[in-house]
């Protein structure tokens, strides 16, 4: 994704800007629904929007910009899916069996297989960097578990409303602090901003926080490991790039991973 605004926008700019979009459309929608009232509630939710949406995104975008090849970058977001799964052994007492656990490695070992010639045709990152994405991804699936204990106040809608109030906030910091804030609304980036506000922050956040309100961690965050074959589905399309018989192979494999995931899942039902 950084790679479509590059040239238009800077990375935690476009990220404020995108979780502030994601705002007013749940707002408009939730604006007659129950809200929370408890301060606790509305605090909680705000600080899991902001581990969820605010700082996990900003951090991945923003070392991506600066310079992490996207390849490594990809790799690191495949980690996802086995941190949800531990922490929700811990945290939600959802016991994962061997099937399970071999669909998420197996997924893991398809998104290395789909980012393999980008990971061969750049050079190393810096730890900095590398960090900064690890601690993304770290903050995303701890904020996508912790947001569960206010699952009880509210409404789906609300609930997710105030998450992107509380998104909103580590960005717009970091682009005031770090950032020009200089924004060439081209077609490109308008078409990028609006599937990045609709389909990734309001659609996918919801499909995600449905399932891991059903007590499926794993199983939603195994989904994850189909936005690399999806990118490179894109790239081709978009940019012209190229997809080679090994990243074919790692769609196979990703697939697989998925599916055992999501079959485990069904049966512990």
């Amino acid at each position: 994704m950084p790679r479509a605004f590059e040239r238009t926008s800077e990375p935690l700019t476009f990220v404020a800007l995108r979780n502030a979009g994601a705002l007013v459309v749940l707002v408009a929608i939730a604006i007659r629904h129950p809200w929370p009232r408890k301060p606790a509630d509305i605090a909680g939710l705000l600080w899991s929007g902001a581990l969820l949406q605010g700082f996990s995104i900003g951090l991945l975008y923003w070392a991506v910009y600066h310079g992490l090849p996207a390849g490594i970058g990809a790799l690191i977001g495949g980690l996802q899916p086995a941190i949800v799964a531990m922490l929700g052994v811990f945290m939600l007492g959802e016991m994962l069996g061997g099937l399970q656990w071999t669909g998420i490695a197996i997924g893991l070992a398809g998104v290395a297989l789909v980012v393999s010639p980008k990971l061969a045709a750049t050079a190393g990152a810096s730890l900095g960097l590398i960090a900064a994405a690890f601690a993304g991804v770290a903050s995303m699936a701890y904020g996508s578990l912790y947001q569960k204990r206010f699952a009880h106040t509210g409404d789906a809608w609300t609930r997710t409303a105030l998450l992107f109030a509380g998104a909103f906030i580590p960005p717009l910091i970091g682009a005031l602090a770090l950032e020009h804030g200089d924004v060439n609304w081209q077609p490109v980036l308008i078409a990028v901003y609006a599937w990045s506000v609709l389909a990734l922050a309001v659609g996918a956040t919801m499909a995600l926080l449905f399932l891991i309100q059903r007590g499926e961690a794993a199983r939603a965050s195994s989904l994850i490991y189909l936005v690399p074959p999806v990118s490179a589905t894109m790239a081709y399309f978009a940019f012209g790039e190229t997809i080679s018989a090994i990243q074919i192979a790692g769609f196979v494999v990703t697939a697989i991973g998925v599916v055992l995931v999501q079959r485990k899942a069904k049966s512990a039902k």
